[in-house]
């Protein structure tokens, strides 16, 4: 399980334009390591115990995400001046938005680990390794348009091993 939210790193201007998005992704949970499943030696018990776990993630992040979208109609400004009384009787929905977007990123860990809890110690080290080799190689092949990006005052290269 990665939290680095990698589709944020590929926008015109890189990190300087990463968003404030939550690190909980949308959907289903394991898909990389399921898509795995041969290289890191998962049995068919471990197969159906990620996809419910997922399954159990997905129904509770839908039932967050509703609440946020009843409660961003609630606080969404559609006419007229947006003053401080017009800010303060917002507080507490907002408030509210705010502890859901951090019970979704807290679900998002616990059922992270509930998952991997699933697996070996050998099998959790393969998939640490199977997902570097894919970053790895990812960022390989975006070596010459990070570079370029950057500008003719840096690039991007392998640090050797230390």
């Amino acid at each position: 399980m990665c939290g680095v939210n990698h589709s944020g790193f590929t926008n015109p201007g890189y990190l300087f334009n990463v968003g404030a998005g939550s690190v909980a992704p949308d959907g289903a949970l394991f898909t990389r390591l399921l898509a795995h499943h041969d290289d890191i030696g998962l049995d068919d018990g471990q197969i159906r115990g990620l996809l419910d776990i997922s399954r159990e993630y997905h129904e509770r992040q839908q039932v967050i995400h509703l609440r946020m979208a009843v409660l961003a109609e609630q606080v969404e400004h559609k006419r007229g001046r947006l003053g401080p009384d017009e800010i303060a009787e917002r507080k507490a929905a907002l408030d509210e938005r705010a502890d859901l977007f951090r019970t979704a990123e807290q679900l998002f860990f616990e059922t992270g680990g509930r998952g991997l809890e699933l697996l070996t110690d050998e099998q959790v080290e393969q998939v640490a390794t199977v997902y570097h080799e894919e970053k790895t190689d990812g960022l390989h092949a975006l070596a010459d348009a990070l570079d370029n990006a950057v500008g003719p005052q840096f690039s991007f290269h392998a640090l050797p091993a230390l």
